[in-house]
C-alpha cells in the first residue's frame, strides 16, 4: 500500500472523515478523468509539503493535509508540474520521487484520477505554517515576475515587487491625451500597434475614441486592439469586445474572448 498527501483547505476536515476526497481536478494528460493531486508521505516533511506554499499563495484559508492510502497497483500519473506526466503505477511513482535529489523533486507531483474513500483516508493533521516553495521550484534568490499573470493583487510585498520592476514603469509611455489623438489620424496599421502598447493596462473610459479601429482591415490592429480594451470600462467595451469576437482571424478572437473566460473563473 502506497502513502499520498492530498492539501485541501482545512474546513473540509470534517467532510473529508465522513465522505473522502471528492475528485476535483484535471490532469495536465490527456486524461478526462477528474481526480486529485497528490505527493508521496515522504521522510523529508519539506518535500512532502512542498506545495502548501504555493497553494497558500491563492488560497487564503488554512491548510490540512489529507494522508490516504492506495493500492500499489493503482494508476496514476507523475512529473514535474511543466513536463508532460507519465503513466505509472502508485508504487512506482514513489520510487520515481525517492529516486531523484532534493532540487529535482522540487515541483513533482503525482495525479490520482480518482477520488479518495473515507477508508482510505488514514489522518488529517493542520498545516499551522506552509512550507516549500514560491512561484516556482528553486526560485529563491530570482526576482519574482512581476505581470498580472505571476502575481495577482493582494499578494505578500507585491508593491514593492512591482516598484522594482521594470514592467510597471511607465516613463517611457506617451501621455494619454496624445496618443489618443495620433489614434485618430493614423492610418499605418504597424504604427497603430505601437501607439496602442502606450495605452494597454492604462485605466480609460473614453473607448469610443479608439472604437473606429475595430473596423481596420490590418488584423494585427484588431489584435492589439482587444487586448489594449482591458484597460477600459467592461461595459463601455462589451459592444466592441462582442464584435472583435466575429473576427475571421484566430488570434483576434482569443484576445477578445479572453475577458469572457476572465469574469466565468473569477
Amino acid at each position: 500500500m502506497a502513502w499520498f498527501v492530498h492539501l485541501t483547505p482545512e474546513k473540509n476536515s470534517a467532510r473529508v472523515r465522513r465522505s473522502g476526497l471528492s475528485p476535483v481536478s484535471r490532469s495536465r494528460s490527456d486524461d478526462p478523468r477528474p481526480g486529485l493531486y497528490c505527493t508521496p508521505l515522504l521522510a523529508d516533511y519539506t518535500l512532502t509539503y512542498q506545495w502548501s506554499r504555493e497553494i497558500k499563495r491563492w488560497k487564503s484559508h488554512r491548510l490540512a493535509a489529507v494522508h490516504f492510502r492506495i493500492p500499489d497497483d493503482t494508476t496514476v500519473t507523475v512529473g514535474h508540474y511543466g513536463k508532460a506526466p507519465e503513466q505509472v503505477s502508485a508504487a512506482q511513482a514513489v520510487a520515481r520521487f525517492l529516486s531523484l535529489s532534493p532540487e529535482e523533486m522540487r515541483g513533482y507531483e503525482v495525479f490520482l484520477p480518482r477520488g479518495v474513500a473515507a477508508q482510505e483516508v488514514r489522518r488529517i493533521r493542520s498545516l499551522n505554517r506552509p512550507v516549500g516553495w514560491r512561484y516556482r521550484p528553486n526560485a529563491h534568490g530570482h526576482r519574482p515576475c512581476a505581470c498580472p499573470a505571476c502575481l495577482d493583487k493582494g499578494e505578500y510585498r507585491i508593491s514593492r515587487i512591482r516598484d522594482s520592476s521594470s514592467y510597471y514603469d511607465k516613463s517611457h509611455l506617451l501621455p494619454r491625451q496624445e496618443v489618443l489623438e495620433k489614434l485618430r489620424t493614423a492610418h499605418d496599421g504597424p504604427e497603430i500597434v505601437t501607439l496602442l502598447d502606450h495605452l494597454r493596462g492604462r485605466g480609460q473610459g473614453d473607448v469610443f475614441r479608439i472604437a473606429h479601429l475595430a473596423d481596420h482591415p490590418d488584423p494585427d490592429v484588431r489584435e492589439a486592439l482587444a487586448w489594449t480594451l482591458y484597460g477600459f470600462n467592461k461595459k463601455a467595451a462589451a459592444e466592441l469586445f462582442e464584435k472583435l469576437r466575429s473576427d475571421p482571424v484566430k488570434d483576434v478572437r482569443e484576445a477578445a474572448g479572453a475577458d469572457e473566460d476572465e469574469d466565468e473563473e473569477s
